[in-house]
């Protein structure tokens, strides 16, 4: 937005002072001719004096109020948070990435997924990065520049082939080489917070899971990952990173 302030010379006569120009309609006017009439068809010296004394104290009413303007609209922008929701590809990632995207005058949302395919679920957005969180320096791009880290990531247990629930059959579960929970509820958690903490965010949310100071608590047995186990090593490695956090 530009907007122009009327500019009043030092001339020695009101002729001469011709150099100002337009105005957004909110502002004062500049003085014109018919304002500066007295009278007596003369100016007295004195008269005059009081005129450009008028003239000045509008003008600067004007830069003021211009100035009140800029520092709105400057704090309307400055209010803006850049959030990074990574996990976007999933249930509740997608779900809060798409929430953020509907509120444009408060947020500046990104995502990040692991895959082209993910992006593409979710509209293929130029806000949308692919990085792996297990690996800390694909995720930095991603990063750069954001107020607030959302993490929604998290390693998903899958059932076994041939589980048959019509048969009365409890499921057994396994995870992908590589996407245990120590590989992405710590190890990727933690490449996350690093980098967050090294990019000077603001805020760092943590969606976890209840259950984490129990190591009996059935979640645990779920292939074999002990997956609250590596949620709780998060939790508790954020709240000792120094940045201010949420853990929901």
């Amino acid at each position: 937005m530009a907007t122009r302030v009327p500019f009043f010379c030092n001339a020695t006569s009101l002729n001469q002072c011709h150099k100002y120009c337009g105005l957004s309609p909110s502002l004062p006017l500049p003085i014109s001719s018919s304002s500066l009439r007295l009278r007596s068809l003369s100016l007295s010296s004195s008269s005059s004096l009081g005129v450009f004394s008028l003239a000045k104290k509008r003008n600067e009413e004007g830069v003021k109020r211009v100035t009140r303007e800029f520092g709105v609209v400057a704090m309307a922008e400055s209010a803006k948070s850049t959030v990074l929701v990574t996990g976007a590809g999933g249930r509740t990632g997608q779900i809060v990435y798409k929430k953020l995207k509907e509120r444009p005058n408060q947020y500046v949302a990104r995502g990040l997924v692991r895959t082209e395919e993910s992006k593409q679920n979710i509209g293929a957005e130029d806000d949308v990065f692919i990085g792996d969180i297990r690996d800390a320096e694909s995720i930095i791009p991603a990063i750069q520049g954001i107020d607030v880290l959302i993490i929604l990531t998290s390693a998903v247990p899958l059932i076994k082939p041939g589980f048959d629930p019509t048969k009365g059959q409890r499921p057994e579960f396994y995870f992908d080489d590589g996407a245990y929970p120590e590989q992405v509820d710590w190890i990727g958690q933690k490449n996350q917070i690093d980098a967050a903490k090294a990019a000077g965010v603001k805020q760092i949310v943590l969606v976890g899971s209840m259950g984490g100071t129990d190591l009996n608590n059935p979640l645990n047995s779920l292939g074999n990952g002990n997956i609250l186990v590596w949620k709780r090593k998060a939790e508790q490695y954020l709240a000792d990173s120094g940045v201010p956090y949420t853990i929901i």
